[in-house]
This record gives structure tokens, sequence and C-alpha cells, in this order.
């Protein structure tokens, strides 16, 4: 049989030992670790090296560190058996030991988050220690409980009262275990071989045991004890006291969970044998100690035997056979534990009863391979590992489900800090509750929901307390989270002008056509904010919706208002703009607009057909959509709008093959000549469901076009002496700036200051000649509110002036010359004083009827601080039919990939938004 073993023994026992009896002693409590470990204890009663020293070594496993299980922090039990004197050693090493206390540490710095989980942990090693130290309670005959310091520890007397309530719980299935062991009946009746006395060990003191000597007339009559004997017998007055007084010890000892012997000693308090271990058995000293004994001494060539043998052999066999002999005589230890261990061995057994009326106490020394087989089976049974058995009666519960509720309710007892916690924390989730759900609208946003959620937690963080705080604060969370999401969500999808959806959460219709009683509901976002809008011409306005979709806010919306403006405005007086074309041809136009269009054509005294309307609703509709999201922002649509934080956009691009031809009228105009891009054009193209911008690769075309170029009449149709008359611009502000125009190739539109001594009168004659050389066209930017007040600015936030005839008097070279603010602070401010900001929506150009003079637009955008990308048309450079009034609509929004770019907050930092220089003329000579 191996000297040293765990439980539970799975080995074949030799036949010279398996029959003989054995006295079970059980080493349990407190230590330190290293050499100095509650091993030591069994070391110096076998005066033998059974039980290493206990370090942390698990840290580092081949020179690398690790971190244990969980699994690895359960109880383990040591096995020794000393032959000599028939005593089976059992070490039980738990949490207790400091050793194992570090690999816990360990453990828990990597594995547990919270509070709750440290306290769990602790309190389920509690539990462990428990159901281990009934275990060798129900094996062992003599108990050894260890402790590091010569006091006693009250927190044990706890841990033995819910030992006893335990035993009563686990004593019927101890007892069906014990019926196929071949126990005598009282080992059977008692689940145990007798009541096991407990014994106390500490290992170190302060004082001496050494005899204090009296003088005088004292020293006649009496000695006094020594003062290691006189605190042994206190701390054995203290201890029986106080496990009387709590009822762990009473007169009967065959109900006592464990018994103390009335007449002998029961503390020991080993001070110079911890000081000799702690010296002498330290393998470093005692390495050393050898070597300076080896460089001291002259040894004979004989005597290397004898050195080799000391160092193959740890410390404690470092001793002489005559000495060793000499020790086991003078061993205080083995003298305090053999007198209880002789009387089991010599068949007396323990008489702890007390009391006039003292019942006999049975004890039955079992044999060795009879110990084993009762230590396995109760083993299995305390840890849990008791194989299930298919039975007749399947209502019956396994035992392993019994000890694991008995485990739970162990749990409960130990564990008052959790039944208070719980039961404060769990008050406490209504009160939480109340306060998340105080002044709160019908339907709202994250934002309030999350500043509901911490008021609730902070209202719930004032009260709670203990380690059931985590817990329920989950359940606030989640209580929270459902009120929230029961029908109280708000949509949280934005417009592109930063307002978000005001419909509870919801889907999208599939269909067109809303559901507002599903689950979730379907309908089309809603923002509830409303502007005023010109149609693409501006010849209209009409309410606008808060645009949630890049299609319905630069096209959708133009297309349903041009429709509207009558007379229809022709296909040839429309520029159309490059755009992907798809195979299927489908038009993405809703029946409602096809309605409209009929209603429209029905009740209108225009000349144009239905054939001309469908026509030009076909060349003006692609299809396509985009995704793009915007930031939260809730403002009045009277006032400006507030800084957001733009969404990711999806740049989804695809390529397929399309042929364009691009032209201005060739039927209407044969001057002009028709700019045909089939030859151009590549063969395969790619397309984005966005704008387009300078961060697009070349060759890509939008499904749709932002842009709007459309001819609105002759150059005659413009009155100089009346402006632009259209609907909803202010008083004064609808009159384009003259451009006159040299036609011998010198703009005449710049104003220059005469040389000194140079400036002369023209002569009569030079005058008409100047005026037949000249052309004049009319050039206006036009910026629109949100309320729809529209305005045309002359220069860079300045708005055009007239006289009190009509005559604008403002140079032209600002419009032609520097760059335009795409915001421009409008003449007329909000309710609250407020400055209202006009977004520039439109460009006029009147082209002169003369043929050699060609007006050239190139649009381009840069709607924010670098590096936001420049955003321009499907088609870069635009040649102006002569003889015209041309209007350029600029998209609503502008979308790249970052999402929208919105106006500042800061009106300070206005001059970023701009539109860059975009109009010039060529003259043919």
């Amino acid at each position: 049989m191996e000297e040293h073993w765990k439980l539970p023994y799975t080995k074949e026992l030799e036949d010279a030992i398996s029959a003989n009896e054995v006295c079970v002693v059980g080493v349990f409590g407190k230590s330190t670790w290293g050499h100095t470990s509650k091993g030591c204890v069994i070391n110096n009663l076998t005066n033998s090296a059974s039980f290493n020293p206990h370090y942390p070594d698990y840290l580092r496993k081949n020179g690398v560190y690790h971190t244990p299980n969980v699994e690895t922090l359960i109880p383990n039990i040591e096995c020794s058996f000393d032959q000599q004197k028939k005593v089976l050693f059992l070490h039980l090493t738990t949490t207790y030991d400091t050793a194992e206390l570090v690999r816990a540490c360990a453990m828990m710095r990597n594995h547990l988050d919270n509070h709750s989980d440290f306290h769990d942990f602790w309190k389920n090693q509690e539990v462990e220690i428990a159901f281990s130290l009934l275990y060798l309670f129900s094996v062992c005959h003599v108990l050894i409980l260890v402790h590091p310091v010569s006091i006693f520890d009250i927190s044990y007397d706890k841990l033995f009262h819910h030992m006893t309530n335990l035993r009563t719980k686990v004593l019927p299935h101890i007892k069906d275990v014990l019926k196929g062991c071949s126990v005598g009946r009282d080992w059977w009746v008692n689940g145990r071989p007798c009541p096991p006395r407990l014994l106390f060990v500490m290992q170190r003191c302060h004082l001496s045991n050494l005899q204090v000597e009296s003088s005088g007339a004292e020293h006649s009559t009496k000695k006094k004890k020594p003062p290691l004997k006189r605190l042994q017998h206190t701390i054995e007055d203290q201890i029986y006291k106080i496990l009387r007084n709590s009822r762990v010890l009473t007169n009967s000892a065959v109900n006592c969970l464990f018994t103390v012997p009335p007449n002998q000693a029961f503390v020991h308090i080993m001070t110079e044998q911890f000081e000799k271990v702690k010296t002498e058995e330290d393998p470093i000293r005692s390495m050393l100690k050898l070597l300076r004994s080896s460089c001291e001494t002259h040894r004979d060539p004989t005597a290397r035997s004898r050195a080799y043998r000391l160092l193959t052999n740890p410390p404690t066999q470092w001793r002489d056979e005559e000495e060793d002999e000499i020790e086991d005589a003078s061993n205080p230890l083995w003298a305090f534990l053999s007198q209880h261990t002789d009387l089991l061995l010599s068949k007396k057994g323990f008489k702890d009863s007390v009391g006039r009326n003292a019942l006999p106490t049975h004890f039955e020394v079992p044999s060795l391979k009879q110990w084993l087989k009762v230590a396995n089976n109760l083993y299995d049974l305390f840890f849990m590992k008791v194989k299930k058995v298919e039975t007749v009666d399947e209502t019956k519960p396994d035992i392993n489900e019994k000890i694991l509720e008995m485990r739970q309710e162990l749990h409960a007892q130990i564990d008052p800090e959790s039944r208070f916690s719980e039961a404060r924390c769990s008050k406490l989730v209504s009160l939480a509750s109340a306060a998340y759900q105080s002044n709160l609208p019908m339907h709202y946003t994250s934002k309030v929901h999350n500043n509901q959620l911490g008021q609730a937690l902070s209202t719930y963080a004032l009260h709670a307390r203990g380690p059931a705080r985590d817990k329920y604060e989950a359940c606030v969370q989640a209580e929270c989270e459902a009120f929230w999401n029961d029908g109280r969500r708000l949509c949280e999808v934005h417009s592109l002008t930063g307002r978000h959806c005001v419909h509870r959460f919801h889907d999208l219709p599939t269909d067109g056509k809303s559901q507002p009683d599903a689950n979730p509901p379907k309908m089309a976002h809603s923002s509830r904010s409303r502007t005023i809008a010109a149609s693409s011409c501006g010849r209209i306005q009409g309410p606008r919706d808060d645009p949630f979709t890049l299609q319905e806010a630069n096209y959708d919306f133009y297309l349903r208002m041009d429709v509207q403006a009558l007379p229809v405005i022709s296909d040839a007086d429309t520029f159309k703009f490059p755009v992907h074309e798809r195979n299927d041809k489908q038009s993405m136009v809703s029946p409602e607009l096809h309605c409209l269009v009929e209603q429209l054509h029905l009740g209108s005294d225009s000349s144009s057909s239905e054939k001309d309307v469908a026509a030009r609703i076909r060349h003006r509709t692609v299809s396509g959509e985009s995704d793009c999201q915007t930031s939260t922002q809730e403002s009045d649509s009277e006032e400006q709008l507030d800084e957001a934080k733009p969404l990711p956009a999806d740049d989804r691009q695809r390529t397929t093959s399309a042929n364009y031809e691009f032209s201005l009228n060739s039927e209407t105009m044969p001057e002009v000549q028709s700019m045909d891009y089939a030859d151009d054009m590549p063969q395969k193209l790619t397309y984005t469901e966005g704008m387009m911008h300078s961060g697009l690769a070349e060759d890509i075309l939008p499904l749709f076009s932002s842009w709007s170029l459309v001819r609105l009449g002759a150059f005659s149709s413009y009155i100089p002496a009346h402006g632009l008359e259209m609907p909803g611009f202010l008083p004064g502000t609808s009159f384009l700036v003259p451009w006159d125009i040299s036609l011998q190739g010198e703009d005449t539109g710049a104003t220059h200051w005469p040389v000194p001594g140079e400036a002369r009168k023209l002569s009569l004659k030079e005058t008409k000649l100047m005026q037949q050389d000249m052309t004049k066209a009319y050039v206006g930017y036009e910026y629109e509110t949100p309320r729809g007040q529209r305005f045309i600015c002359s220069a860079p936030d300045k708005a055009v002036k007239t006289s009190g005839n009509g005559i604008v008097r403002d140079p032209i070279q600002p419009l032609l010359d520097m760059d335009m603010p795409l915001y421009c602070t409008s003449p007329v401010s909000a309710r609250s004083g407020k400055p209202l900001l006009g977004q520039l929506m439109r460009v006029y150009v009147a082209t002169p009827p003369e043929s050699n003079a060609h007006i050239t637009l190139k649009p381009k955008v840069v709607p924010g601080p670098s590096p936001t990308p420049t955003f321009y048309p499907s088609q870069n450079e635009i040649v102006l039919r002569p003889n015209s009034l041309w209007v350029l609509r600029f998209p609503y929004v502008y979308v790249s990939d970052s999402g929208p770019h919105l106006q500042p907050k800061d009106l300070s930092q206005l001059s970023a938004w701009r539109v860059l220089k975009m109009i010039s003329v060529d003259i043919d000579h």
C-alpha cells in the first residue's frame, strides 16, 4: 500500500494489511503554507514525511504561469497509514489553508467580476467545507482541529451548529449507504463508528513550557504549573463553556456531533515542536546545515553512502534510527494523541457522556478493508458522485438531487446576508420602476429612456444593499426595458434634416398601405415637421413633409410639384441629366401620383395632352432609394436646424451596361448641335444610390438626378421692371441682376476706375457703336427659408436692392467672380428674433437672344468644411440655350457616404458652406 494517497481509494489493497484494525484520525483546520502547514502535525505524529508541504506551486507549471480552474478548488482528503501505530491519518485541505486560499484568489481575479460573485463563491466554499467536515465526522474516531495560534476561533461554533442540523437530514441517506457495507448495527443506526472525539492543537504561542519556581513559604507548600500548561487548561475551559452554552455539547454523547473527554486533556500547544519544525525542517536551512556539517567534519570514504542518503532523502529522514527512538519517547504531540487512540485500540472505547444517568456510547474499530469500503461509498454520497440506479418507483427522487437540495438549504442558512439583501432589494424594484415611469410621454426615444433608466438605477442604488444588488439591478433594467418596448418605444429613425420619427416603433409598409393595428404597426416615417417649398421651376409652392429618403427629398417631391405647375413644362424645355437606367425600365411613380396627373389633366385648360404628361413623367422617373439616416435634432420648422450627427450611408455600387444621349433640344433649336455621349461612354458603368460628389470614382451615374434644369420661357418672358412674378418672394427681392455682355469678347459688367487724366466723354457715335456691340443677360441666386420666404441675392450675404421703378443697381461682378454661400441670413427674422437662414435652391439665368453669346453653368457645392466632398450634377458643364429663361434647381439635402451634411449651429461657420463660382460666358467671333 502506498504511503500517501487521496480518497476515494481505487487500488487493490494488500492482504497483509487489509485485516488490520485501524483507528482513524482526521486533521482539519487553518494553517499557513509551506513546511509549517498543518501537514507537519501528522508528520510529527508519525515521525515521517507522509504529507508534503503545501505551496501555491500551481501558479507555475513547467515554467509557465497558469490560473486554476474552479473545479480544482474543492476540498481534498489526503490519507496516510501508519502500520506500526495502527493509525490511519486523514488530512483535509480546504480554503482555510493558505495555499488553497491563494489558489482561490488567483481564480477569482480572472473569473469573477462583481461583489455578488465573490460573495457567492465564498459561501459555496463554506458549504463545501461543511460537507467535507461532516464526512470526516462520519468516518473518523478522533478529529484534530489545528489552529496557527493559541486561541479558539469562535466561527467554528456557528459551523458546528450547521453541521449538526445537516447531519440530522443526511443520516437516513448514510444509513442507506451503510446497508451494503457489512458494518455493525450500532454503526448503521448512528451512521458513524463512534461519537468522535475532537482535539485541539495550537501550533504556537509566546509562552514557555518551563516551570516557574516559587520562593518563601509558597515554595514549601505547592508549585505553580508552567505558563504553557496553565494556558492549555484555560483554553480547555473556554472551549467547553462555549460549546456547552451553545448546546453543541450535551450530556448525551450519542446525540452530539462530537465529544470532548471530560477527564483528559483535549488541547495541546506545540510551541517547541513548531519552532523545531520551523527551523530544522525548512529545506533551505536544512541543506545549509548539512553543507556546514559536511565542511566541518572529516569524512572517511565509507561515509559517502550516508551523505548520499542525506542528500536524497527529505529532511525529516535525516535522523538516525537511534535518534528516532529517542524522539518517539519524547514526542509530546504523540503522547497527547496516543492516550485517546489507545482507548480504541484496547477496546475500551470513549466514555464521554456526563450526568447522573449517562448512557454508554458505542464504538467499533473496523479493519482497513472494511473502512475503505465505507469511506469510498460515503465519499460518493457527500460529494454527489452516486451513480443513478434504475428503480421501479420513478417518483422517488435521485439521491444526488436530495443532496443538492440539502446543499441549497445549507447555503441559505449560512448566508443571512443574502437573505437580507434579497428581501430588501426585491422591494426596491417596484420603487425604481415607479421612478422610471414618472413624467414619461406616450412615446419616447432611447435618449429619454436612458435618462429615466439612469434615474431609476440611482434610486435603486441609493437603498440597495448586499450581494443581491447586482441581481435585482438587472431586474430593474429588464422591467424598464419591457415597459419601454410595450408600445411606448419611439421610432429611432431620423430624417435627413435631423428630426426623428414621432411614431412608435414600427415597420415600413411593403405594399404602400399603412397598417396601424399590426404588431409592430406598419406605417411610413413622419416627423410631423412641415416646411413650405417651391417646385423646381419655382412657379408654385406647397407643403413639404420632412424627408426620410434621399429620393423623396431631392426628386419625388419636386416631381409631384412639377406636374401640378400648369402648364406642364414640355420635354423639350427640360434638360435631362445623365442617370442610370435599369434594364427592366420599371417606373417608381406611385399609383397616387398617376391619379393626380389624370385629375390635373381633366381639370386643366392647358393644351398639353395626356400623352405629353405621361411622357414627361416617364422621362423624369427613375428607380432607387437612399438608405441615409441622420442623428436626432428636434426644432420648429420655422427655426434654424441645430447641429446633428450624421449616420453612415450605404454606398453600394453595381456594374451594368447602358448608353446615354444628352441634348438640349435639337428639334426646336437646330443651330445648337446635339451632344451624343453614346460613343464616349464606356460600355461598363457603375451607379450609386446616392448623389454625385468628388468622393466617387469616375464613370458613376446616379439612379435619379438630385438637380433640375428647366426653361421657363424666352428671354422676353422676364420683365425687369416686374421681376419674377412667383409666389413667396419678399417685397423687392424678386429681381434679377442685369449682366452687360460685350459681343467683342470684353465683359463690361465689371466696373473700372478711370485712369487719372484719361477720363473723357464718349461721343454720341461711339456710344451707339458700343450699344450695338453689347447684349444683356440677367442672373439671380434665389434663397428659400423653411417658411417659404424667397429672396434673391446680388452678392454674398446681400439681398438684391432696387430703386422705386424696379431698376437693380447692384453690380453683377460678385455673382460671377465670387463663391456664394449655401446659406444666407434672411432679411426677415423669426418670431423669437432669431435670424432665419435661407438655403440656395435656384439660380435664374436669362440668356440673351444673340446666338454667339454662350453662357455656361458649372454648378459645384461644398456643403461643409474640409474634408467635405464637392457635390455636382451628373453633367458638370452645361451650355445654356440662348433666348431663354433658365432655372437651375439645387438639391434640398446633400448626402455623401458619411451621411447628410447639415447647416452648422454656429452661424460664424457658414462661410464653409459655399457654392463655387459657376457662371461664365463664351463669345463666338
